[in-house]
């Protein structure tokens, strides 16, 4: 039997003070040019929009699926803690810092290939490099008849990691939009998931899996392997579509505003994720910053101003302009206004519709930058290089006006004592479940305020537990609640990652596993 391999060390050298070997190993595997230890890299990849910065030990870029995986047997070799990261945008989230001081960054942007277009099933294979500005470049020279939902945040994100993370889209749930990945496991063997390993290649991507165990999930927002590729679903085009815009009105006006969106939900008149809930904060965010704002309308906008705006899909204009129609009456009864835009009619876009679907602006990432001077350039946004204090809290409430209302008042509370606003949006992927996502945008220079901001994170997730509800996604390297980690399912992952990657050296701690 082989040797056991050590547990991962408990310190581990910065920079050209890592093993020889394992430098040497991995400048044999990717070149010289792709294995960066120098001090300005090793600061660079460590920042955060949160306190405190992470240390990095290298940046390590392989060229390929198998050069990753060569990587990570050198890791496993030395036992030196590694960090994936797909093209490093998750700004509030851990942005592209490892969770564990010391580690090697496994830099993928490298990989960024797309191939094994399907335009009949629309079906398209992507690495783990490729942005949400490249595929939708590469559908719009191919195909008008299925698009890959945008972000908000940058058109750089990865396609991949967002899925991975289980990041939200309008038009479609993310995650479950993957299916036959790549993977590279901590000890070098690679992994590939769905029907084309059992060579029935030609039913890949149309089943969520063949029969046994759905493997899938286990590399969701964990550390138990790298995804480099997968093969992505993507989203019908639409024939006919028309943006709905609501002013819901006030606190008072959310009780009947949910009814319905929840009726719309349960009928699917709206499908999942077709409609999104801001404040007032949210909303204006997007337009302005935070020191142009009226001091009376800020305190307004926490609670008494809601917005929201919806997608309403048909598969032709008579049947879209009698859906919109009673769509718009029935949010009209329990809103203070809407209005109404056809996108596209009948196959063709509408003048000045035409990048509504699919195409990515980053416009949102605007909000991050309330408590700066100005708004950025989105293609230009870097919240790490700036400066911004965020951090995204993503739980998951049931669909009810009071469980909700109950907690934003007191969160707007809690976060006036850390000098944040209360920032929200709402989705939904059901008509049983909503999914908020809190901006805890701050200033970071102002005295205490990263502290000020981890604590208040801190309490609104263990309230949120007290209450009954769970968060759906963490950030990376910061504290997991006790309850998530000594939760029976986090015990069953621990041991399968001791199985997998005994050194403990793939992203130690993520998610609280390792």
């Amino acid at each position: 039997m082989p040797a056991p391999i050590l547990p991962l060390s408990a310190s581990v050298p910065p920079g050209p003070d890592l093993p020889a070997e394992a430098l040497e190993d991995w400048r044999r595997i990717v070149g010289a040019d792709h294995v960066r230890t120098g001090e300005a890299d090793r600061r660079d990849w460590g920042r955060r929009t949160f306190a405190p910065d992470a240390r990095v030990s290298a940046v390590v870029a392989p060229g390929d699926a198998g050069q990753a995986a060569a990587c990570l047997t050198v890791a496993t070799r030395h036992r030196l803690p590694i960090h994936p990261v797909s093209r490093g945008a998750n700004w509030g989230l851990g942005s592209r810092a490892p969770t564990r001081d010391g580690s090697v960054i496994l830099d993928l942007r490298r990989l960024d290939r797309i191939s094994g277009f399907d335009g009949e099933r629309g079906l398209v294979r992507v690495e783990a490099g490729v942005t949400f500005r490249s595929l939708a470049d590469f559908l719009a020279d191919r195909t008008d008849r299925f698009f890959l939902p945008a972000i908000g945040g940058p058109a750089e994100a990865s396609v991949l990691a967002n899925a991975l993370d289980r990041g939200d889209g309008s038009m479609g749930e993310r995650w479950s939009s993957l299916c036959d990945l790549d993977v590279a496991l901590p000890d070098g063997r690679r992994l590939q998931t769905g029907c084309g390993p059992l060579g029935a290649g030609r039913t890949a991507g149309l089943d969520p899996a063949p029969a046994g165990p759905l493997v899938d999930g286990l590399f969701s927002q964990s550390n138990l392997g790298v995804v480099t590729g997968a093969l992505v679903r993507l989203e019908a085009m639409p024939s006919d579509l028309a943006i709905l815009s609501v002013e819901v009105g006030g606190l008072d006006a959310l009780p009947g505003f949910l009814a319905a969106w929840r009726d719309c939900q349960r009928e699917q008149s709206l499908p999942d994720r077709s409609l999104t809930l801001w404040n007032g904060i949210k909303w204006l965010a997007l337009d302005e910053v935070r020191t142009a704002v009226p001091a009376g309308r800020l305190a307004a906008a926490a609670l008494d101003e809601w917005h929201a705006s919806a997608l309403i899909r048909a598969e032709a204009p008579e049947v879209l302009d009698a859906r919109a129609g009673r769509l718009s009456r029935r949010f009209a009864a329990v809103s203070r206004a809407v209005e109404l835009d056809v996108a596209r009619r009948d196959g063709a876009w509408i003048e000045g519709f035409e990048d509504w679907l699919g195409v990515p602006d980053g416009r949102n990432l605007r909000t991050v930058y309330w408590y700066k001077d100005r708004h950025p350039d989105p293609t230009a946004a870097d919240p790490d290089r700036d400066g911004c204090g965020l951090i995204w809290l993503c739980l998951a409430f049931p669909f009810e006006f009071q469980a909700l209302a109950d907690y934003l008042g007191w969160a707007r509370g809690r976060l006036e004592q850390a000098g944040i606003d209360l920032n929200v949006g709402i989705e939904s992927n059901g008509f049983r479940c909503l999914l908020t996502y809190f901006t805890l945008g701050y200033d970071r220079a102002g005295p205490g305020a990263d502290d000020a901001a981890l604590a208040a994170y801190r309490d609104l997730i263990e309230t949120a537990l007290d209450r009954g509800f769970a968060p759906y996604r963490l950030a990376n390297g910061l504290p997991v609640p006790d309850r998530l980690r000594r939760a029976p399912a986090a015990s069953f992952l621990s041991e399968l990652r001791i199985a997998g990657d005994p050194a403990g050296i793939l992203s130690p701690g993520r998610n609280g596993l390792g």
